[in-house]
């Protein structure tokens, strides 16, 4: 009976082992895990930030893309550029502003880069990069980087 028992205790044993392995879940996702159709992410001060409320974009005069994540702040980009490039961000041109209880802009003394990747005219849909340093006159200086959109835009 003593041997049954052993063995019993051995295979619970390697059962449990198997049942803890990492192999068998797969990872934690990271990053921007948005259920938007519309995607706007970025590394705000270092930190992920993603539009997980709510995204759009509209092309009128100018393109706007506003994105709003859960705990109240919004990131929004005015682009005067929409064919596929490299541009600058500033004060005058593809501005972005930073709201968090705070505000922060672009500025022309310390230009960001705007990629536009592609913009199909035929869907609506706008895709690109960017990185900058926002100002706030109350806060100083923010870092944006690895920021992302992908979106379909109404005109």
């Amino acid at each position: 009976m003593l041997p049954f028992l052993v063995l019993i205790g051995f295979l619970v044993a390697c059962d449990k082992k198997d049942d803890d392995s990492s192999t068998t879940n797969p990872p934690a996702a990271t990053g921007c895990t948005s259920l938007l159709p519309n995607k706007l992410s970025a590394k705000i001060a270092n930190q992920e930030w993603c539009s997980d409320q709510s995204c759009f974009g509209d092309l009128s005069d100018v393109m706007t893309i506003n994105g709003l994540n859960g705990n109240g702040s919004s990131l929004t980009l005015k682009l005067d550029s929409v064919m596929p490039g490299t541009y600058q961000i500033t004060e005058d041109v593809n501005h972005m502003i930073y709201l968090n209880g705070d505000g922060w802009e672009s500025t022309n003394d310390n230009p960001g880069t705007l990629v536009i990747t592609s913009n199909n005219t035929s869907t609506n849909q706008i895709k690109g990069t960017f990185t900058v340093t926002l100002r706030s006159p109350l806060s100083g200086n923010l870092s944006v980087t690895e920021g992302k959109f992908d979106l379909f835009y109404t005109e």
